[in-house]
């Protein structure tokens, strides 16, 4: 027991030094290019993003990539030598690159799937539901919070006492929605929805809001909600499987103006005729288009954009659930806008969380509840950092802080400003006067609020951006990974740069270096043997037997008479019914049938059919061509490559004369 003890001990030993020596020799430098000094641990990290690295490492391969190494870091030195790195455009693009790279460091990736898959999770169904509001400002002073909330909670009591829910909201809800509206110049007059807000899904109220919703059995009214808008009760009237996203059409049927009982007794005659006619055989498209009162979607047969169950109103989208299969149409509809007959054209419902996950943890994300994630960052932040906030000192800002900030003209005198620290957190400390500085370049013109309430949450934002900023500084310190990633894009986009400029570019405008180096390369891309064959094609015969007259025709204004063939393509194109069309190319062995037939100075003709015309074509062999060169015109883009390879070999052979460089060969057999 005592020996196994021992050789335990030993083994951990042993593990522990070989640790310590994998990461002492990580730090060893292996390339020295100028004053850089690239080590071991760099090196590896790229070779095996790179490489697969379940294989062992091949040292022809390790040799093979170090070269190609050296060259990737002789050119951003270059590049800096060239001082491409200190680019405004260039660091712009870099912190473009970081902005992305450094986002993940602030979110919490649990907290953003969890949210992600109640997304999904509401995403499968449609809710109806109505609400009543009392307004209340997000950042409202206690009072006025406690004034709002006993208002909603009086209206609470009395619905579950009985009182009815759509009579509540008509009399009570500052919602101005849920009553009549008269008609003014800004809008025409709109009858009330008695808080009744339709169907809706994931994404389409604010967070809480839906929440509430979800979490609320249909038939039953919630507890009380806030939101930014104030607090709220939340009835729900109905829960569907989601419609997911429709395309519909519609028969429509409008109300005139002021119309009586007896107007709506004739629309409700017009549409019932339209649906028996429907139902007799007529065709959709027809009846739609001479005699729905919406002309807009008239002339497409009805149809209407493609739509998501919170764009219509709820009577409509009702109706659409009902219809299984496209092409069924619903018995006439009655809204608030006139009747309707609808058709269902495409149901598309809500995909697989495997299919939506990546669209729904974007939205997840941009959407206000996204803050969520940011927050237990922040709070972690707040934790790890040690946070002090000094409340007393924060009360003396408050007291030099005057309504004029509401207008924007704040601007005390610096003596009112103290030094003392505000907050502290890690190594930083943040003074009176920091703040202060904050407050007078965010203020702007707003409605007045309390004093305190506006310092209170000024002071939280600022709180959280300092120590988020702090972090951001600190990434590449604390994050090895991400230091090096960033390292990787600051190389990369050097690289691109560069070699844009000294190769790519340079390639395609320097057109007299391209044909220099065209004219030593040419005998790459070498023509065969060709023919140059002219091709005269007359097209519009109306039959084979036209075709072998006209074939008459031409052997005698050709080979009897010596006519050209642009003479006889002048000639027949006075006959305004036939196509003619004369070409003269160079065809290499098995291009084109009728072109293998001639022989030089010799000609060929053929009779064919295609779509139901018949072709006549003459082919005459102007001349055999031997084996020549591709023009520069022909081969540009291959040529082109290779000039940029060419212009790459020799900018690499310049940096290893410009630039000295030194491998530590020890480190790179070790490293093999």
């Amino acid at each position: 027991m005592k020996s196994l003890k021992i050789l335990t001990l030993a083994v951990i030993m042993a593990a522990s030094s070989l640790q310590s020596f994998a990461q002492d020799f990580k730090e060893k430098t292996l390339l020295t290019v100028g004053n850089e000094k690239i080590t071991a641990g760099e090196f590896l990290n790229i070779y095996n993003k790179n490489n697969v690295q379940s294989e062992a490492i091949d040292p022809k391969t390790i040799n093979e990539y170090l070269d190609l190494f050296i060259n990737f870091r002789l050119k951003v030195k270059d590049a800096e030598v060239q001082g491409l790195d200190t680019m405004k455009s260039f660091k712009d693009e870099l912190a473009g690159y970081r902005k992305q790279l450094a986002q993940p460091y602030f979110t919490d990736e649990s907290v953003i799937d969890l949210l992600t898959k109640e997304a999904y999770d509401r995403s499968q169904y449609d809710i109806r539901a109505s609400h009543i509001l009392i307004r209340c400002a997000a950042d409202a002073l206690p009072a006025d919070t406690l004034t709002a909330w006993k208002k909603i909670n009086d209206i609470r009591k009395k619905i579950m006492k009985g009182a009815d829910f759509s009579k509540m909201a008509t009399e009570l809800s500052e919602d101005q929605s849920a009553r009549d509206r008269e008609a003014n110049k800004q809008h025409p007059a709109m009858k009330g929805n008695r808080g009744d807000l339709g169907y809706f899904t994931v994404f389409n109220m604010v967070y809480p809001f839906e929440t509430a919703a979800f979490n609320t059995p249909v038939g039953s009214v919630s507890q009380i909600i806030r939101t930014d808008f104030g607090y709220h009760l939340i009835k729900v009237v109905d829960r569907h499987p989601a419609l997911g996203k429709v395309t519909a059409a519609h028969i429509f049927f409008t109300f005139p103006k002021n119309s009586t009982a007896a107007d709506s007794a004739r629309v409700k005659s017009r549409v019932d005729s339209i649906y028996n006619r429907l139902n007799a055989g007529e065709k959709w498209d027809d009846l739609a288009t001479l005699y729905s009162d919406d002309k807009a979607s008239a002339a497409k047969g009805g149809q209407l954009p493609p739509f998501t169950s919170n764009r219509l109103v709820p009577d409509f989208i009702e109706a659409v659930y009902l219809l299984k299969n496209p092409g069924d149409y619903s018995k006439p509809v009655l809204t608030s806008y006139g009747w309707h007959i609808i058709k269902l054209v495409e149901k598309k419902t809500p995909g697989t969380f495997d299919e939506s996950k990546a669209e729904l943890k974007q939205r997840v994300t941009r959407d206000n509840r996204g803050r969520q994630s940011q927050e237990v960052v922040v709070a972690r932040l707040k934790a790890e950092y040690k946070l002090y906030e000094d409340i007393a000192v924060l009360k003396e800002v408050t007291g030099i802080v005057t309504d004029s900030i509401f207008a924007g003209t704040w601007n005390p005198a610096p003596d009112k400003i103290a030094s003392k620290t505000l907050f502290s957190f890690a190594d930083k400390k943040v003074t009176q006067s920091e703040f202060a500085q904050y407050l007078l370049k965010h203020q702007k013109k707003q409605e007045a609020e309390n004093i305190q309430v506006y310092v209170n949450k000024r002071f939280k934002d600022y709180v959280n951006e300092t120590i988020l900023s702090y972090e951001d500084n600190q990434l590449e310190a604390k994050y090895p990974d991400f230091k090096a990633l960033v390292k990787e894009y600051r190389d990369g986009i050097l690289l691109f740069e560069l070699t844009d400029r000294l190769v790519w570019t340079k390639a395609v405008k320097d057109t007299t270096g391209l044909r220099v180096y065209y004219q030593t390369v040419k005998q790459k891309y070498m023509w065969p043997d060709r023919k140059e064959v002219s091709m005269l094609t007359i097209n519009n015969l109306s039959s084979e037997r036209d075709a072998a007259i006209m074939l008459t025709k031409l052997e005698k204004w050709i080979t009897k008479k010596g006519k050209s063939l642009n003479w006889v393509k002048t000639e027949l194109m006075k006959d305004t019914l036939l196509s003619v069309n004369l070409t003269q190319e160079k065809y290499i062995a098995g291009e084109n049938a009728l072109a293998d037939k001639t022989a030089p100075e010799t000609n060929q003709s053929e009779i064919s059919t295609k779509d139901s015309k018949t072709l006549l074509t003459w082919a005459f062999c102007e001349r055999a061509i031997s084996p020549e060169p591709k023009t520069l015109e022909e081969v540009k883009g291959l040529v082109t490559a290779e000039y940029q390879n060419q212009l790459e070999k020799e900018w690499i052979e310049k940096l290893r004369k410009q630039y000295p460089f030194e491998v530590d060969r020890l480190v790179l057999d070790q490293i093999k």
